[in-house]
């Protein structure tokens, strides 16, 4: 009998060790209990900001930015798409944490629900990483995002961790449990861990296979209809060159890519569209980088994909029925020129299968309040 109990004492304790290895419980419900809904004239705004990128102590000019920008467009939801710091002039886990801290610290003080997701200088020459700054975000009441879907790559020696991907339902009123738009936050990695492709990370398959349980699960709760959402991710899916138009060498404005030039496509606002340099999605020639938005049209759920990582890009620029959004960076510790901002996202209730957005210039914000 004492060696059946020492037996079974001894799996017990195995299995213990060898659970939370793969089987890790994360509160998905965080967005959810937020419980954001349409204002009551039907309307929801969100304030995108893209590319703080800031170190352990955040610009004064981009801290009255920011303020100035919440004040102006009065925002019900703030969506940080990645480069929130700079995880690369932070060596240390306690200066990562501080350039946190002051970014938290800041939105906390605003009082806006805050979702972010990363992008691939956040965890970036950092010992402090994705989970922890998460946990770190999570002590703030203002922060409403998740660790959600945690996936993993590794190749030979390089591994790269994408984690907090999740979706933020927006219900049709405060008192509606009926979810009438949704916004998926995704992580689209840091850099690839294949050195036979290299450049920037991707959306991964598993992160993917939940995004369309998840949309499925969201259609069949609205009767069978999709329920119109928009995406926010930090790096450009490669889909842009398929997207952009390509010219001949020489052309006045065109970016150069891989020995090609490309402009904008014919028919867009230049005083709201711009190509300032060469968008940097994942290799092109890496297959799995375009299955996110390949998925995405298949599903027909989302209407555009709004992301930052090109600090002076801006444009909308439509591809199979899917808008890909640029969005202007606000660094100030970073590369950037004239035309640092935000881009405003105004959803309608009541048409619910498109979207309007503009763009606040920080350099007009800040002349107003100095």
């Amino acid at each position: 009998m004492k060696k059946f109990i020492s037996l079974l004492l001894t799996i017990i304790m195995t299995f213990s060790l060898i659970i939370p290895s793969f089987a890790v419980e994360v509160d998905v419900s965080r967005p959810e209990k937020a419980h954001l809904a349409f204002n009551d004239d039907g309307k929801f705004t969100i304030l995108q900001v893209a590319d703080i990128q800031d170190d352990a102590i955040l610009s004064t000019l981009a801290k009255k930015a920011i303020k100035a920008a919440v004040a102006e467009s009065n925002p019900d939801l703030i969506v940080l798409t990645g480069d929130n710091i700079a995880g690369y002039s932070c060596g240390t886990k306690l200066l990562a944490k501080s350039a946190l801290k002051q970014v938290m610290d800041l939105f906390e003080e605003i009082g806006v629900p805050v979702a972010a997701v990363f992008g691939n200088h956040d965890d970036d020459d950092t010992p402090y990483t994705k989970l922890e700054q998460i946990e770190q975000s999570e002590g703030y009441s203002c922060y409403i995002g998740c660790a959600g879907v945690v996936c993993e790559a590794t190749v030979g020696e390089n591994t790269t961790t994408n984690a907090g991907t999740y979706n933020v339902p927006i219900y049709a009123s405060a008192d509606s449990d009926d979810v009438a738009f949704n916004i998926w936050c995704i992580d689209s990695g840091n850099y690839n861990p294949d050195p036979n492709y290299g450049g920037y990370g991707y959306v991964m398959q598993g992160q993917i296979d939940w995004y369309v349980e998840k949309s499925n699960e969201l259609k069949e709760a609205n009767g069978g209809e999709v329920v119109p959402s928009i995406a926010f991710q930090h790096i450009v899916p490669p889909h842009i060159y398929k997207a952009l138009k390509e010219v001949e060498a020489g052309t006045e404005g065109a970016v150069e890519r891989g020995g090609k030039y490309y402009v904008l496509p014919d028919g867009l606002d230049p005083e709201t569209n711009w190509l300032s340099e060469a968008p940097c999605p994942p290799s092109t020639d890496f297959e799995p980088g375009y299955a996110e938005l390949d998925t995405m049209i298949e599903q027909g759920d989302v209407l555009g994909v709004f992301f930052g990582h090109d600090h002076i890009n801006c444009f909308c620029v439509p591809y199979e029925g899917i808008d890909l959004v640029s969005s202007p960076g606000i660094t100030y510790h970073s590369y950037n020129d004239n035309n640092r901002g935000f881009r405003v996202i105004t959803l309608d209730k009541n048409n619910p299968d498109g979207y309007d957005s503009y763009i606040l210039n920080a350099e007009e914000l800040l002349e107003n309040g100095i």
